[in-house]
């Protein structure tokens, strides 16, 4: 599992260099054709080499400094197949220019010099060399396989492609002389007859050329174009080609293990859009399990357990850090449960616990918890004022869909409320449709909070738990309590035995004597920071519940610095800061009377941990 990509310091800057000099070679191949001519007289090299041939030469040049640019974009990301696709093009285009060394010679105005015009189209190849050679010494750190693209990654293919393309028009017709198409060009106008050849309005067309380097350029000018407008439409398309055709197939495939191995809540959160999903391989080539993963500052997180059966937990891992160690990411991975930690562990990495799940026994719950004085005046108190609890099963109709979606409006106009996820769902009626919906309502029957079910594949026991937990500006206080209580009583009533409240996090953590400094540290973390983040009053409004504490883990590699590091990346994949977790809990402790009585934002800020 070791990978010099992984542990070298320099890998960066090398990949920086090997990338920087792919697109310079590209640039070089794109131009030069546009500044060179035959030495001597077309009729005499035609004995040889037929033009034809030679402009075709020109051509293939160009366009394969165009796809060099485009690979360099990709080197960038340290990806395998642009590796070799470099190679292989910086080969061709060596083999391209050597097939017309000293045939040819610069022709710019600022350069005077015969012979070093002469000498200059020698020069071109160095680019190509270098490049091959850069490499060839750096392949190591070129191991990443295919990945899903962002229209991040499209945005900027179209940027540059598009630039290079207006840029070859501009630079030809510039550096045209008058005799090529009778024209002495400035840039204006270089500009606008580019333009008007791409766009295939052009009065100067190959017919009005006068010599054979002007009806070249002319007609590579539309090829060129041609390509660059490919290349655009593939870079637009994509994003979308691994959302249509890839990403269904995966989260088709990652369900079908779910049904078998999956054993967590979190588990229905793995194939949600925002993750990305490695499948492992057995020996035979069959689908083990999978893992769902987010990529930030070179760390991979993974969303829970890794997702297979108990025995090949093992090997998926390893194969899962493999291949993390291949693309140069460290491994993480976020709230793992105690009985598996022996696996990660084997594997070379690290464990650290940094909460605990909440479990509560229904049957416990509603036989003795809910007629304590903690739950009794609540329970009274809206039973009196004639709320209830009703549950939608789902297909749902459009009006239930507007009524939950009015109470989740309202939730985020509340101070430091939004749309999070990774570890959480969002706001989509889609999803919304194949829930259970559960919706406080009002004497009136006016929707005052709801909140909606999701499946937890947990198996040693029936468990259910939520997700979104939202309700109205005017929702009064104990709305939550009662929400709760009553939800429990339902699934109870439905067969479950056991209710997921979720991670308090930080809890119980570095208490024991025997605990690592680490833990000890993050005790006093969650001492010291608890008047801003009230991580004691999170535990103590889930203690209401009288909950089984389950510890949850982070799983990491390396030593301290990357663990801080980790913590920087989970941070910005589940896109917390600490002022919205500030804003949230003070929000809370204003609007419940039990100071925590909201449940989504506190869950929002414990489970990214």
């Amino acid at each position: 599992m070791t990978s010099h990509s992984v542990r070298d310091k320099y890998a960066a800057p090398l990949i920086g260099l090997t990338a920087g000099l792919t697109l310079l070679t590209g640039l070089c191949s794109a131009i030069v054709p546009l500044s060179v001519r035959l030495s001597g007289h077309p009729r005499l090299f035609s004995v040889l080499v037929p033009g034809e041939a030679y402009h075709f030469n020109k051509s293939l040049t160009v366009i394969l400094g165009y796809l060099l640019i485009f690979l360099g974009l990709n080197l960038f990301k340290r990806a395998r197949r642009a590796w070799w696709l470099t190679v292989i093009l910086c080969t061709i285009n060596v083999i391209a220019l050597s097939a017309v060394l000293g045939q040819e010679h610069v022709n710019l105005l600022l350069i005077k010099d015969r012979d070093l015009g002469e000498l200059l189209p020698l020069y071109a190849m160095a680019p190509s060399l270098i490049t091959l050679a850069t490499l060839c010494i750096n392949r190591r750190y070129f191991t990443r396989r295919s990945a899903s693209s962002s229209i991040f990654d499209a945005l900027r293919i179209i940027a540059v492609s598009g630039a290079v393309m207006i840029a070859y028009g501009v630079l030809g017709f510039f550096w045209l002389d008058k005799r090529d198409l009778g024209v002495d060009f400035h840039l204006q106008s270089a500009f606008t007859s580019t333009i008007q050849e791409l766009t295939a309005f052009g009065t100067s067309g190959p017919a009005h050329a006068h010599t054979y380097f002007g009806k070249w350029f002319l007609h590579s000018l539309r090829t060129f174009g041609t390509v660059c407008v490919l290349g655009i439409i593939y870079a637009a398309f994509m994003p979308i080609r691994y959302r249509l055709w890839e990403r269904p197939s995966e989260k088709a495939q990652a369900q079908r293990i779910l049904e078998t191995a999956g054993e967590t809540p979190l588990d229905i959160f793995k194939i949600a859009n925002d993750k990305s999903l490695f499948f492992g391989k057995s020996q035979n080539g069959l689908t083990e399990g999978f893992v769902a993963y987010g990529v930030a500052n070179d760390i991979a997180v993974a969303l829970g357990e890794a997702v297979c059966l108990p025995e090949q937990k093992r090997e998926l891992i390893g194969q899962y850090c493999d291949f993390c160690h291949e693309n140069g990411w460290h491994v993480a991975f976020l709230q793992v449960n105690e009985q598996h930690l022996a696996a990660y562990e084997a594997n070379g990495l690290n464990a650290l616990q940094v909460g605990e799940d909440a479990i509560v026994d229904l049957e416990v719950f509603c036989r003795d918890t809910i007629k304590k004085k903690t739950f009794k005046s609540t329970i009274k108190k809206f039973e009196k004022d004639g709320y209830r609890l009703v549950k939608h099963a789902p297909p749902h109709s459009e009006a239930l869909l507007d009524e939950v979606q009015r109470i989740s409006d309202a939730w985020l106009r509340l101070p430091g409320r939004r749309e999070r996820g990774f570890s959480l769902g969002q706001f989509d009626r889609q999803d919304l449709g194949q829930d259970n919906l559960y919706v406080l309502r009002d004497k009136d029957g006016k929707g005052v909070a709801f909140v909606n079910q999701i499946r937890s594949y947990r198996r040693d026991r029936r468990e259910s738990t939520i997700d979104m937990m939202r309700y109205g500006a005017d929702a009064p206080n104990g709305t939550m309590d009662f929400l709760f209580v009553e939800l429990m009583k339902s699934l109870k009533a439905d067969g479950y035995e056991e209710f997921s409240l979720g991670l308090a996090a930080l809890s119980g953590v570095g208490q024991d004597s025997d605990d690592d400094l680490k833990e000890k540290a993050l005790h006093q973390i969650y001492e010291h920071l608890n008047r801003f983040f009230s991580y004691k009053g999170l535990r103590n409004y889930k203690n209401k519940f009288e909950p089984r504490w389950e510890p949850r883990y982070l799983i990491y590699e390396g030593r301290l610095p990357n663990l801080i590091k980790t913590g920087l990346a989970i941070a910005k994949i589940t896109e917390k800061t600490q002022s919205n977790a500030d804003d949230a809990s003070t929000a809370s402790m204003e609007k419940m009377q039990d100071a925590h009585q909201d449940l989504d934002g506190d869950k929002d800020d414990d489970e990214d941990l």
